[in-house]
């Protein structure tokens, strides 16, 4: 896994194998004074996930690594004000139960029933000016994410 970190950023990644948060868990803590510790995430293990940050973090799961990695599916979240879930502890942050499908942000499972797509854009500059919480490219992202993106809005 690639990842690309702006400086001063606090954020833990929690990744699942599984559908709807389950399957083996990985954590990744990226620390402020730069780097990131946990264990490694292989592409595979990636299939649903929570972002815990502050309000502006923004996330990019991305299936290329490529100059044209926005031809390739890829997805965008942003934790925003209006767009978020709290912990017990009172961290704020957004959960991603699938990869490929829209939920709310404080979803702790997909509903079958109810199942629509993310909102489409053809590039990154799209999907910020549409000023959805999240956006991007559709297309098979489960279990082949290749890079992290991680900065603030």
């Amino acid at each position: 896994m690639h990842w690309t970190i702006a400086p001063r950023m606090r954020v833990d990644i929690v990744c699942f194998a599984g559908l709807n948060l389950s399957g083996e868990r990985r954590i990744a803590d990226v620390h402020a004074m730069g780097g990131r510790q946990g264990a490694d995430i292989a592409p595979e293990d990636l299939k649903s996930l929570v972002v815990l940050g502050e309000i502006g973090t923004r996330v990019i799961l991305k299936t290329s690594v490529a100059e044209d990695w926005e031809n390739h599916p890829w997805r965008a979240v942003f934790i925003t004000k209006k767009h978020h879930y709290r912990t017990k502890e009172g961290e704020t942050g957004v959960r991603i139960p699938d990869l490929e499908w829209l939920d709310g942000p404080d979803a702790r499972r997909t509903d079958p029933d109810m199942q629509e797509s993310f909102p489409h854009a053809d590039t990154f500059a799209e999907g910020v000016a549409s000023g959805e919480w999240t956006f991007g490219r559709s297309g098979s992202l489960k279990g082949k994410i290749k890079a992290i993106v991680i900065d603030k809005v």
